[in-house]
């Protein structure tokens, strides 16, 4: 998560210094003193294009967590959760060794954004240097290639603000301490390079020492269809080279009948045909996997939550305003605030579960959506569900109205960040490891689809009427499952 603040007029840099300083360095007083261990991650996951999202996080080992038990706290800072720094920050998390892991994801458009964005992790600028992605596309394969250079030299230096550590009268975090330098030998960072194609590298680094260190990945993608369309041309011009051939051999062999004397239409050759295949379009991408999201595709009505849940309040006396009923539930769909005190903060003082259960009640199975799920289901094509919402509300929604055939649900409270958000897709992405260009995704709000065709997926918006013309979206509109299964007219 990004791990740095200076406070001023600028306030550049927002986060994982912050944290740095706040968190895991700050726990250099008890890392001086006990084994524990602190791990830094970068991840930098690249588009096609060049774009792509990074991710930072910090994890602390059990040990670490005890020692400082309110460090969460000290980690949720303003500034890491500032909309302005575009940082979306996540819910900590209990990770596969049993660590806490506190995360944030910032999305770049360029190679040359990719340098600021980096840039804003630690107090140095010279830590990430040199990063550049290329591309090179030829005859039926793509290469990748990214490089750049780390620097963690400056050891304990990357994680004190020099301005800061002058008002504390030369104490980097306010008090004499232990050796830090010592501290920092269980402290380590984890870079993480992701190509569109291909597994990630990852490289793990040690603060201090004497060198930088260089990374460099790549990878290439073949596209099979190219090949054969490569080799389609091949047969098509060697067909037309061996109707040449039976032509010329056809009038030499007429020419020598008629030089004998024989009756010409006893020899005389059909004309032959050859079929050469006309040029086809450009091969379309595979569909892999269709992606839905619930509220409003699969289930109605197809309000925004936030919209009914604001009439639910009203009708009972709680909270009217539209703009404060949308903020609590966005924090609930970001896993921040429990359901209780979604409730609570709605001025209704019911029974949570109750309250639940009338609200969800609100919702049916949209007309078709289970023969559409269970059509998927014939022909192999896998349904996942993205939808911002309680985790709770939604487990609860599935096994009220069955739906079933959906193996994979994405709920913005488990991931801590909503749509249009990059990084719930990039959550996608990385459960389902299929990459953008082969996902549909299904939606009835025109700024899910947006963002997710950006990322470079294909995209449907599912209508109750079509729109005027003149109005319509940059989206393939469809106003019921059927007209997934409708012929097109031949051309």
């Amino acid at each position: 998560m990004p791990v740095g603040v200076r406070r001023g007029a600028a306030r550049r840099r927002v986060g994982i210094s912050t944290i740095a300083k706040r968190g895991a360095l700050a726990l250099g007083l008890l890392l001086g003193l006990t084994a524990c261990q602190v791990e830094i991650e970068v991840d930098v996951g690249f588009n096609e294009d060049g774009s792509g999202v990074v991710t930072v996080g910090v994890a602390l080992d059990e040990q670490a967590m005890a020692l400082n038990p309110d460090i969460a706290s000290l980690l949720l800072t303003e500034d890491i959760e500032d909309p302005a720094s575009g940082w979306t920050y996540n819910e900590p998390r209990i990770d596969e060794l049993g660590r806490t892991s506190f995360s944030a994801s910032k999305p770049f458009s360029s190679p040359e954004q990719l340098e600021l964005v980096l840039a804003e992790i630690f107090i140095s600028d010279d830590v990430f240097r040199d990063f550049a992605f290329e591309r090179d596309t030829s005859f039926a394969k793509i290469d990748y290639r990214v490089t750049g250079v780390v620097d963690l030299s400056d050891g304990l230096d990357l994680f004190a603000d020099p301005e800061l550590t002058e008002r504390l009268g030369g104490e980097p975090f306010g008090e004499p301490t232990p050796d830090l330098e010592a501290a920092l030998e269980g402290v380590a960072m984890r870079v993480v390079l992701d190509l569109p194609v291909g597994p990630e590298r990852e490289e793990v680094l040690a603060f201090g020492g004497d060198q930088a260190t260089r990374l460099e990945m790549t990878a290439q993608d073949q596209s099979s269809t190219a090949v054969i369309f490569r080799w389609v041309a091949w047969l098509a011009f060697a067909l037309v080279g061996l109707s040449v051939l039976i032509a010329v051999a056809g009038f030499l062999l007429e020419r020598r009948a008629r030089d004998r004397s024989l009756d010409p239409t006893a020899t005389q050759q059909r004309p032959v045909r050859t079929t050469v295949p006309a040029a086809g379009q450009p091969p379309h991408r595979r569909l892999r996997q269709v992606v839905l999201n619930p509220l409003g595709v699969l289930l109605e009505p197809a309000d925004e939550p936030a919209r009914l849940l604001a009439s639910f309040a009203a009708e009972r006396g709680g909270e009217s305003d539209d703009e404060a009923v949308e903020q609590l539930h966005r924090q609930a769909a970001l896993g921040r605030i429990t359901p209780a005190e979604l409730w609570s903060g709605l001025g209704l003082d019911d029974d949570p579960a109750d309250l639940a259960e009338q609200f969800l009640s609100q919702y049916t199975v949209r007309s078709g959506a289970r023969d559409f799920v269970a059509e998927m289901a014939r022909r192999e094509l896998p349904v996942v569900c993205l939808t911002n919402d309680i985790s709770s509300w939604s487990s609860a929604l599935r096994e009220r109205l069955e739906i079933e055939g959906v193996e994979t649900w994405i709920v913005s409270s488990d991931v801590g960040v909503c749509m249009p958000a990059p990084g719930i897709y990039e959550a996608l992405r990385r459960t389902t490891s299929v990459p953008y260009e082969n996902s549909l995704l299904v939606d009835v709000a025109v700024e899910h689809l947006d963002a997710a065709q950006v990322l470079g997926m294909s995209t449907a918006l599912l209508a109750e009427a079509r729109p005027a013309e003149g109005d319509a979206p940059a989206h393939a509109v469809v106003t019921s499952f059927s007209e997934f299964f409708r012929r097109r007219p031949r051309s």
